[in-house]
């Protein structure tokens, strides 16, 4: 058995498993055991998995004696299978360690329901994980929290709203699931050229003629193009990325000018590092470790990825500081390219006490896609995406659901611009090679986002709707030429939408002001329909009064306050397009009439210039002084009733036909 934990220790895991399996073989001699002499192995008596109380209940099954050392072996047998990703395996052996009821290990049955949900036995699954919240509750907080997340996991994976029609999953073919694995698809440059990692025959190593037997056990970065005849001129990758350790995940950069790419420590299977070689003279420097903003000796930084205009390089590490096992950190880039100021991790909405790795910046839509299995998934790594919105906020992640999704390991999520093709690296299918499962690359084909929007409008004073109105969709960046729509007899309209649009859309109808709003389908992610209701109010009868509007003392001169109010109502005229209006200036009864008149008048005058100032055209504007002949309240005493009658309105006078033109 001592050997068996010594390749467990150096995770030699095949190796681990039939040293462990001759212990446990009855039939083996005591001399081969070491340290240990093995009682015969017996058969434990079948449990009916899909039943918990009848498991719980039968206190009347007699189970034989299991040694410590038996408990010990089979429970490393089972986690040898687990940590070889060879789940149905796992699953056998979990199930006998969970029957020999070990002291050792409590939570035996959350491992067994690990290997359930890897093998998409979910509703058995759910009993495990059942069991060991029930068990956890008040003794291990977290083993607590894993079972609540595998168990939202298990009914996220039977919900079929999770299911993306949409979405097509092929496994590509040798050209590049060659050798032994293959991952971590990235865009080189272009959508037409991409870089992959794999395990091949000719893959660089120390002495070609010694160590040719190594090559196909290490990993090398290639490229390949895409042209009518597919994806063909796969070579290694330019430059000093490949050497006899081991490279992978790449970042090449839009001015094709930084390559950041993961290398593993010659001496430390634990430790990798990120690299940068720059391209001088058209040729590519030697590869250089980036400093300890991103690296820190004895911990793994990896899976480099850049925003949009390079400023800020997202990584993900197993560095000090973040809350658990690999988490997603952020670091901003100098003009040189390399980390400038200290690394930050993105905090507990991304990152949890499992692993949360590869991280992919869609620079169209400002979408952040990694994989985690600390988030409720399908049953390893699964990916998942979050939106930076226009307040500067990550959205929630939300899982991309099946067939992205497996119950396996997905991860290496990339999409091209138009959000049409991608890639994903998974371990899904069963591998006769190496007896468990490997990485290998698949293709995503996505159909088009489908955008519509509808809605009605309505009157703001009784919800009664209007027929008949008019809406004018206008392209905030005038690349498109407005369009129209008339509401029904029910008030309703509705219209499909492209992708990448921001439009600005009122509605209009005659003796109602208008009402406007905003729509964009631009940088969205997912098909979408949209909901907008208008609600248009009645033209009143008699003077609006525009309040806060302020004059120097004695003079007609505008303040600074009183022009941003009246911006307020330059978008108001020119939403209403087709009202002419009055604007009036009143005086309180203090001074004589003939100066109040004049004074009024120049104030009126002021705002109409004003608006004109801002574009509102001039045959729509009268500006009308009334002095104090409409006073609101003739015998004014307070200088609060005062102020009521020194006010500035407009009142609508003539109401043209609602043009569809701008």
């Amino acid at each position: 058995m001592g050997y068996g934990d010594i390749a467990f220790k150096n995770e030699d895991y095949k190796s681990a498993i039939s040293y462990y399996l001759k212990v446990l073989d009855k039939s083996t001699s005591v001399d081969l055991v070491y340290p240990y002499t093995p009682k015969p192995y017996i058969k434990p008596r079948k449990i009916n998995q899909d039943s918990l109380a009848a498991t719980q209940k039968d206190t009347v099954r007699k189970i034989s004696p299991v040694s410590p050392m038996e408990q010990y072996v089979t429970h490393q047998v089972a986690d040898a299978y687990r940590l070889n990703r060879d789940y149905a395996n796992a699953e056998i052996w979990f199930k006998k360690s969970v029957e020999n009821k070990p002291v050792d290990y409590p939570y035996e049955r959350f491992w067994y329901g690990d290997a359930l949900m890897k093998n998409r036995k979910y509703p058995a699954a759910l009993i495990e994980f059942d069991a060991v919240m029930s068990e956890a509750e008040k003794k291990d907080s977290t083993y607590f929290k894993l079972a609540q997340v595998k168990t939202a996991g298990c009914y996220l994976a039977t919900d079929t709203n999770y299911v993306r029609k949409e979405i097509l999953i092929k496994e590509l073919d040798s050209v590049f699931n060659s050798g032994t694995s293959t991952f971590a698809v990235n865009y080189y440059g272009d959508a037409s050229t991409v870089q992959f990692t794999s395990g091949r025959n000719s893959n660089t190593v120390g002495d070609p003629k010694k160590d040719a037997d190594k090559a196909k056990y290490t990993a090398d970065i290639y490229t390949l193009k895409k042209s009518n005849d597919g994806w063909t001129e796969l070579k290694k990758i330019d430059g000093p990325a490949n050497t006899e350790m081991n490279e992978g995940a790449g970042f090449l950069t839009l001015d094709k000018a930084n390559y950041y790419f993961t290398r593993w420590s010659a001496t430390n299977k634990n430790e990798c590092a990120i690299y940068l070689s720059k391209l001088f003279n058209d040729k590519w420097a030697p590869a250089e470790k980036l400093n300890d903003n991103i690296n820190l000796e004895g911990y793994k930084s990896m899976h480099p990825a850049l925003s949009p205009d390079g400023s800020i390089l997202y990584f993900s590490s197993n560095r000090p500081g973040g809350f658990g096992k690999m988490d997603l950190w952020y670091v901003n880039i100098d003009e040189e390219g390399k980390p400038a100021g200290k690394p930050v991790n993105m905090g507990k909405l991304f990152n949890t006490a499992e692993d949360e790795v590869t991280p992919f910046f869609h620079y169209y839509t400002s979408t952040l896609y990694f994989s985690s299995n600390g988030l409720a998934g399908y049953g390893g790594l699964d990916v998942f995406k979050s939106t930076f919105n226009s307040d500067s906020l990550w959205s929630a992640p939300k899982n991309m659901g099946a067939p992205v999704n497996s119950a396996k390991d997905d991860a290496y999520f990339v999409m091209e611009r138009s959000q049409r093709q991608g890639f994903v690296t998974s371990d899904r299918k069963d591998c006769a090679d190496c007896g468990g499962t490997c990485y290998k690359v698949y293709a995503l084909d996505k159909e088009p986002n489908v955008y519509d929007l509808a809605g009605t409008v309505y009157n703001a004073d009784n919800n009664q709707v209007i027929p008949n109105a008019l809406l004018t969709f206008k392209d905030i960046r005038g690349d498109k030429e407005p369009f129209y729509l008339i509401t029904d007899s029910l008030g309703n309209y509705a219209t499909p939408l492209e992708e990448g649009w921001e439009l600005y859309i009122k509605a209009q109808k005659n003796k109602y002001f208008g009402d406007a709003g905003n729509i964009s389908t631009l940088g969205l992610t997912e098909s979408q329909h949209f909901v907008k209701d208008f609600f248009l109010s009645p033209i009143p009868q008699g003077d609006i009064v525009i309040p806060g509007i302020e004059y120097d003392y004695d003079k007609a001169t505008l303040r600074p306050a009183s022009k941003k109010i009246l911006d307020d109502l330059v978008d108001f005229l020119n939403l209403n397009n087709n009202l002419s209006v009055e604007i009036s200036s009143h005086t309180d009864a203090r001074g004589s009439d003939v100066y109040n008149l004049k004074l009024s008048q120049e104030r009126a005058k002021s705002v109409m210039d004003y608006l004109i100032e801002k574009g509102i055209k001039a045959e729509r504007l009268i500006a009308q002084g009334y002095g104090e002949s409409k006073l609101l309240i003739p015998n004014a005493q307070t200088e609060e009733e005062h102020q009521k009658n020194r006010r500035t309105a407009f009142r609508p006078i003539k109401e043209g036909a609602i043009q569809e033109k701008w």
